[in-house]
């Protein structure tokens, strides 16, 4: 069927302007040629094709030039980036070339060369991607253009030249209009091999006025993950007789890419020796990145290598560091080390992306050493040299990935204690480290519990203590294994008091409380399990030496233990102070649980979302009953306060005014780290569902009041009586609130100091409204004091409200108070707590408040059932009643 005339209109308008707009193929590119399309056919070569689409894609490369205004500055720590997708790819009339439409993304990287000051990130990468290229996902548009480009690529020469139009934002975010381009790429053909690595390009725009002079020619290069062509096998020299040895990797399983790549994806810190390595091969950096590594099934493998003296560089995109160096190789399962032969990069251009490769003679071999210490806990470890010096004169570099940051095969594996003589002479010298204590303290059965979070109590700063052995026993993040078979989980045999313990420590903080810094510690020691204690000597790294002059201890809390510090200690210099390596001493806090007390709070927390359910429910129920109480007593709905039913209908609605998004998007729940299942989710939406049904029932409940009181014949004196509730209850209202201000003022100024004493603690503040809100939910637990007031100033005996409905609302807003004083008592406070049921937030919750809101709710309901039944002023003692109600007694009795 024909599209009906405005959309055929529209099609019409859009094909000149589209023509226009894009640069003519043979205007701008002289080669290669061009040839009309012609239809796959059934002869089988469809793979071939899909092969030469997947050949041409470049999921991530680097690119210089364009201009700063465009793109931002060229920063070294997180270079541009781009992206080439092949959209199609199909056959022509001439067997030596493919018609290709592809999007070529170029990203600027961040907003600004400050990486420490916020800059935001303009790329991420999609992990969730499978078919395909892991290709960036642009979020910030800042610094970015996208192209929409087709051309053609020639299979016999590797060239590929495509025309389009580009659109995006500068990095001022400025919007840049059609942008017309031509894209030249030159693939190595007829594959690539180690003297010819890279995929170079050059982008340029076709407007006579490029942009306003702010789009400068973008030069491209990548490093090709497919279409590539191994050389003779690399030699494999010996490792340095360190007596580590080296671990089987792939003891009697086949060579896995990606078990390699995750053991190299960190940087090597590179040990130079005598130096003699480093004049020869030209290499002065201290850490080496393989960047880029690309596997083929048998085993041989090829990588891109970066030197450079920053310790963080990504290895999510293509750098161009100071140094760099291609190589090729296999992994050799005799000797269990990777094997390579490399060649030099070199600058052979202006341009940062102008590479070539210079001078090969360059070998490159990688192993897992198989003993560890404490001055090496590496996982991988490299070698690098010169082919025509010995292997003993080249460059090593270690892994800085270690201990339980990394999960894999520890078969073989062993650790070398050599510093627990000297930590067990300080043990014993600190009497508060071998005196008996109270309590059960983590053991090797608990050893989950030895890892812990600490906070610097001075100067700032946090960091992560994790154990790497205990005893003969690693520890690989989730559990103790032996070496070997390393996948069954470790039991120690007998009961031992002094433990030989190894940790991991990393944070971030001062030594001499001037430099804030990244931090790591190696350390060793003993650990009582009687007292909870660690005694510790620790290495750090200063420039290119150790210093092992450093005392660490730590008392753990027993374990039945409630206090939210668990882990208190100090780390020492062990120096004189006229020594320059010499710092203050450092006292160190852990506030947290443990492994028994997060799954007793888990259990604690699935029981208070069902108990908020189920209050939730029950207020749902008392509500309907007061329903139909009005519905056989029809004099009961103007005698009920309109203050009461409105202080509840806000009562009901203020959740969900707080949590509207979340009620309709999972996004603003209380994130639980710890919570294993999606049970609590369920809860919160069932109580959020039910609160609206509880919200529309009470203002069902209103607006019958409010109609019933507009017709009654008493409506005056019941009004009069309802403005007296008003001057009572509201001055009340106010004043509590204005105390609740004060109160908050006060508790901030607290919360304050001590952040101030714990430094980076981070408890959860509460913001002025939410003490608020606290202050409503106390307005609620005295929701019948409105009514009391009501019925004293009318002196009613109008049974207004049902039993089932005030005396079940007072025993739910009393529960929680209960509840709160039994949770004290058996359960352990933290920092950030994770209540489900009787929060802060809903109401004010301290002994005292829990004596005194429930006893205040009882008396207001006593107070309510003797006057449904005595008459509204009972308790004032007034004998006298007004004539009017006499009279209609009398004529009622007539």
């Amino acid at each position: 069927m024909a599209p009906p005339r405005p959309y055929l209109l529209l099609v019409l308008l859009l094909i000149p302007a589209a023509a226009a707009a894009a640069p003519l193929y043979t205007a701008h590119c002289a080669a290669p040629g061009h040839a009309p399309d012609v239809l796959d056919g059934d002869d089988g070569s469809s793979a071939a094709f899909h092969a030469h689409a997947a050949a041409l894609q470049l999921s991530t490369g680097y690119f210089s030039g364009g201009g700063e205004r465009l793109f931002g500055p060229d920063a070294s720590f997180l270079p541009r980036t781009f992206s080439l997708l092949p959209t199609s790819v199909g056959r022509t009339a001439d067997a030596s070339l493919l018609h290709v439409a592809a999007t070529l993304s170029l990203s600027g990287g961040r907003r600004g060369p400050y990486p420490h000051r916020g800059g935001r990130f303009l790329v991420q990468y999609d992990a969730g991607r499978f078919h395909g290229p892991r290709l960036p996902r642009f979020v910030g548009r800042r610094g970015s253009l996208n192209f929409d480009l087709d051309g053609y690529y020639s299979l016999a020469t590797g060239d590929l030249c495509m025309v389009g139009t580009g659109a995006g934002r500068a990095a001022d975010g400025a919007p840049v209009a059609l942008l017309p381009a031509v894209l030249r790429v030159r693939f190595p053909s007829p594959n690539a091999n180690l003297t010819n690595p890279f995929v170079t390009g050059r982008l340029e725009t076709t407007a006579p006025s490029p942009a306003g002079g702010i789009f400068q020619p973008v030069a491209l290069l990548a490093y090709p993950e497919q279409g590539y062509a191994y050389d003779e096998s690399a030699s494999c020299q010996h490792p340095p007789p360190d007596g580590r040895g080296a671990l089987q990797l792939f003891d009697g399983r086949n060579f896995s890419c990606a078990a390699i790549k995750a053991l190299l994806k960190t940087g090597f810190r590179l040990d130079y020796g005598n130096g003699s390595a480093s004049s020869s091969l030209g290499i002065q950096q201290r850490y080496m990145f393989v960047n880029r590594m690309h596997c083929a099934a048998d085993g041989a493998l090829r990588a891109y290598v970066v030197f450079s003296n920053q310790s963080d560089f990504s290895r999510y995109y293509f750098m161009v560091g100071e140094k760099a160096i291609v190589a090729e190789g296999f992994w050799d399962q005799k000797a269990n080390r990777l094997c390579l032969k490399g060649c030099h990069v070199k600058s052979s251009g202006p341009s940062r992306a102008d590479l070539a490769v210079g001078e090969c003679g360059v070998g490159m071999s990688f192993w897992f050493p198989g003993v560890w210490s404490i001055q090496e806990r590496s996982f991988a470890a490299g070698l690098v040299w010169n082919t025509s010096l010995r292997s003993e004169q080249g460059i090593v570099g270690h892994s800085t990935l270690a201990g339980p940051h990394f999960r894999g095969n520890f078969a073989g594996l062993k650790y070398n204690y050599t510093k627990v003589d000297e930590a067990m002479k300080y043990y014993y010298k600190d009497s508060s480290l071998n005196k008996k204590r109270k309590g059960k303290f983590p053991d090797s059965k608990s050893y989950r519990d030895l890892v812990f979070r600490f906070y610097l109590k001075k100067g700032g700063g946090s960091g992560y203590a994790a154990p790497i052995t205990i005893g003969s026993m690693l520890y690989d993040g989730s559990s103790l294994v032996v070496s070997s078979p390393f996948s069954q989980p470790a039991v120690m045999e007998t009961k031992q008091r002094l433990l030989n313990v190894s940790y991991d420590i990393r944070y971030v903080g001062n030594w001499s409380l001037e430099d804030f810094q990244h931090q790591h510690i190696s350390v060793e020691g003993v650990y009582d399990t009687e007292t909870g204690s660690l005694c510790l000597i620790a290495c750090r790294e200063v420039n290119i030496s150790s210093d092992c002059k450093i005392l660490v201890t730590a008392q753990f809390a027993s374990l039945d233990s409630k206090v939210t510090q668990h882990v208190q200690g100090k780390i020492k210099s062990l120096r004189e102070k006229s020594d320059p390596l010499f710092f203050e001493t450092l006292e160190i806090a852990s506030y947290g649980m443990y492994i028994d007390q997060v799954d007793e709070s888990i259990w604690r927390m699935d029981l208070e979302s069902t108990m908020a359910l189920i209050s939730m429910t029950l207020s749902c129920v008392f509500i309907v009953v007061q329903l139909f109480h009005v519905k056989k007593v029809p004099e009961a709905l103007p005698a009920m306060s309109i203050t009461m039913l409105v202080v509840l209908a806000l009562g009901y609605m203020t959740p969900l005014v707080l949590n509207f998004e979340a009620l309709f998007k999972n996004s603003n729940k209380q994130t639980v780290p710890f919570s294993g299942g999606g049970w609590l989710e369920v809860n919160e939406v069932m109580v959020r569902i039910i609160t609206m049904i509880t919200f529309l029932l009470q203002l069902r409940l209103l607006h019958l009041a409010w109609s019933a009181r507009s017709v009654d014949g008493n409506k005056l004196e019941t009004w009069a009586a309802e403005r007296k509730v008003l001057w009572i209850c509201l001055p009340l209202y106010i004043i509590g609130g204005v105390a609740a201000s004060v109160v908050h003022m006060r508790l901030g100024h607290n919360r304050r100091m001590l952040r101030g004493r714990v430094s980076r603690m981070r408890p959860v503040p509460h913001a002025f409204w939410e003490d608020l809100v606290s202050y409503g939910g106390l307005l609620l637990d005295g929701f019948l004091l409105p009514q009391v007031i009501l019925n004293a100033f009318s002196a009613s005996k109008v049974r207004a409200l049902s039993p089932g409905f005030y005396i079940g609302s007072t025993l739910i807003r009393a529960l929680p108070h209960v509840y709160d004083v039994f949770r004290s008592r058996h359960y352990m406070s933290s920092l950030r707590p994770s209540y489900m049921y009787a929060r802060a937030h809903d109401d004010l919750f301290s002994l005292a408040w829990d004596i005194v809101i429930p006893l205040g709710g009882v008396l207001l309901a006593t107070l309510l059932f003797f006057q449904q039944r005595l008459g509204g002023a009972f308790f004032l003692c007034l004998r006298t009643r007004r004539a009017s109600e006499y009279e209609m007694v009398s004529t009622v009795s007539s």
